[in-house]
């Protein structure tokens, strides 16, 4: 029998998270904590204070917040959906195994290990694990 992912996502969080772009994050935040009850889990900022990416939360659901500006009919960046899973290194050993070329999981300064692979299809799959 073929194991799903869904059989190796985690007990903590489940589903997909939204990977979302703006051109003000903390106006994003503000407006996603006022409006519909997120909170903040984390901010990273840069040398100027701005805020460049965040992570929010509503019950078992993440959204994260890229403060590099709203895409446009004309960015070429791909879209990227993150997955919790329980194993990263075993998603990765079942992509390799699939014939898909992708680098190893990495460990991210933002509290996540992160397989990050691309489907050839226009989308970037980030399936990822608290550490």
């Amino acid at each position: 029998m073929t194991e799903r992912l869904t059989d190796r996502m985690t007990d903590s969080y489940r589903g997909i998270v939204p990977y979302l772009y703006y051109d003000d994050v903390e106006a994003a935040m503000e407006w996603y904590t006022r409006v519909f009850g997120f909170t903040e889990i984390g901010r990273w900022e840069d040398q100027a204070g701005q805020v460049q990416n965040a992570e929010m939360r509503v019950g078992d659901t993440e959204l994260w917040l890229d403060g590099s500006g709203k895409r446009s009919e004309q960015d070429t960046r791909p879209t990227w959906m993150g997955v919790w899973v329980a194993d990263v290194d075993a998603v990765y050993e079942r992509v390799c195994a699939a014939g898909v070329a992708c680098d190893a999981p990495v460990d991210r300064e933002f509290g996540v290990r992160m397989l990050t692979v691309d489907d050839g299809m226009g989308y970037q799959w980030g399936f990822i694990k608290r550490i």
